[in-house]
């Protein structure tokens, strides 16, 4: 899982990222509310952020969040006790809230709740796996980054898992009327330059296939 952190005490930042990250999970660390909305996107998982920070505080930033990902898990750390910031922390769409000082162990608790169900994957490859539910590649838990056309031939070719994909098919399902056999090669190549050697099999004058 991919975590976004907004925390602008240094060493608690600095603790957090460090163990999240030996706990296995990839970090996004950030200070101040500015660049951490210029950091904002769909890649991250949960959204930690404290609401005491420089520039731009967690609730704004929260709001931009919603804006962009009305359904994306946040979790809003703060040291404070006054009822009304706690309470419009959830009225603009907080998750869950830890009041300072908590125990990082609880913090790493409450994010694997929000762990997406990915009983509905394909084992690739060791360490590769890929989600039917909301097309997603992932390697060591991390997410592959894929264009919409890849993303499409990697789905294509998933779901037909052991059988070669006829060329004719693949072009018509990615580009329709107007597929060009050197088109296909191209993506294919750019595609298996994210993947671990020999992913996808190429059957020559026939298609291609997953194992």
């Amino acid at each position: 899982m991919k975590i976004f952190l907004l925390e602008d005490d240094y060493l608690l930042n600095k603790a957090i990222t460090k163990y999240l990250t030996g706990k296995g999970f990839t970090v996004g660390a950030y200070y101040n509310g500015t660049e951490a909305i210029k950091a904002i996107t769909d890649d991250f998982d949960v959204m930690v952020l404290d609401i005491d920070v420089p520039q731009l505080n967690g609730i704004t930033v929260m709001e931009e969040i919603r804006k962009l990902y009305p359904t994306k898990p946040i979790i809003m750390i703060s040291a404070t006790i006054d009822i009304d910031t706690i309470s419009k922390a959830y009225e603009k769409g907080c998750n869950d809230y830890m009041k300072k000082p908590f125990d990082i162990r609880e913090l790493e608790l409450k994010i694997r709740t929000f762990k997406k169900d990915t009983t509905n994957s394909i084992q690739i490859f060791e360490r590769l796996e890929y989600t039917l539910d909301d097309q997603r590649l992932l390697y060591n838990s991390c997410e592959i980054a894929l264009t919409p056309k890849e993303k499409r031939l990697f789905h294509l070719l998933v779901e037909n898992k052991g059988r070669t994909v006829s060329l004719e098919l693949l072009e018509r399902t990615i580009w329709g009327m107007n597929a060009e056999a050197i088109h296909l090669r191209q993506l294919v190549a750019r595609l298996r330059k994210k993947l671990p050697d020999n992913c996808i099999q190429n059957r020559t004058g026939s298609g291609y296939c997953i194992l």
